[in-house]
């Protein structure tokens, strides 16, 4: 295991060695700012048009689902952008074969890699938590949805970062890898809403809805934690990571 830990320290060493990983921060934080005002804004102006005319006013539960909903669609962006170079960037200045002559595995260097986005990831989600915390200081949401919420977004973070180092790991061109992780991303996002248009209905439509995660955050959202999303997250995860494993294998014999 430590031959993981150091591959993850060093590639968390070159997220801010270099601008990448502070302009990811910058543009996702500006992003997030903008958005969560609009949403403060938006849920104020309800209130008070519910005040005045006698309709239901909205919740900040309400408020937390559409911040973190919006949060699921930027980081279709964000993901791409920190997995891109992952594997395509070291095989293109051949830097993955003096990593693949060491004496470690194929595996220690995916769960290294691995760590490392997640690692850099999990400051991106701290970062974000900033917001719902300001509701915490300055209105009453149940702070369970709070909690449930983050935690599913870092378990769909891990999903999503684990397909983003297996596209990484099939090409060396950072901008194919940012392109197809982003399609792909976008495609999981939005599966649900295909699916009727794509299979006709039935049981077809019931597979591809499971594909999506959608419903699997939904669940989160609401504040609940059911073993079959958490399990969804997680299976989703452990596929890509073996099939990048399988990847980088390959990469020994040619």
């Amino acid at each position: 295991m430590s031959a993981v830990f150091t591959i993850a320290k060093r590639d968390i060493k070159s997220y801010f060695a270099s601008p990448k990983g502070g302009a990811i921060l910058f543009f996702f934080l500006i992003l997030m700012g903008s958005f969560f005002q609009n949403f403060v804004v938006s849920y104020v102006e309800y209130e008070q048009r519910a005040a005045m005319q006698g309709g239901q006013a909205p919740t900040l539960e309400q408020l937390l689902r559409a911040f973190f909903y919006n949060l699921n669609f930027i980081l279709v962006l964000i993901v791409p952008a920190v997995t891109m170079a992952s594997f395509s960037e070291e095989k293109r200045n051949s830097s993955l074969r003096l990593l693949q002559t060491a004496p470690v595995k194929a595996l220690e260097i995916v769960l290294g890699k691995f760590v490392a986005t997640a690692g850099m990831m999990g400051i991106v989600l701290v970062a974000a938590s900033v917001y719902p915390f300001y509701l915490v200081l300055f209105g009453n949401p149940d702070s369970g949805v709070i909690v449930t919420s983050l935690l599913g977004m870092f378990l769909l973070m891990c999903s999503q970062l684990a397909f983003g180092l297996w596209v990484s790991s099939m090409t060396n061109n950072q901008f194919m890898a940012f392109l197809f992780t982003m399609f792909g991303l976008f495609l999981l996002l939005v599966l649900n809403w295909l699916a009727p248009t794509l299979s006709g209905g039935g049981s077809l439509e019931t597979v591809i809805k499971y594909i999506a995660s959608t419903d699997h955050l939904d669940s989160f959202l609401k504040g609940m934690i059911t073993v079959s999303h958490v399990a969804y997250f997680l299976c989703f995860t452990a596929l890509f990571l073996f099939l990048t494993n399988v990847s980088l294998d390959s990469e020994r014999w040619r």
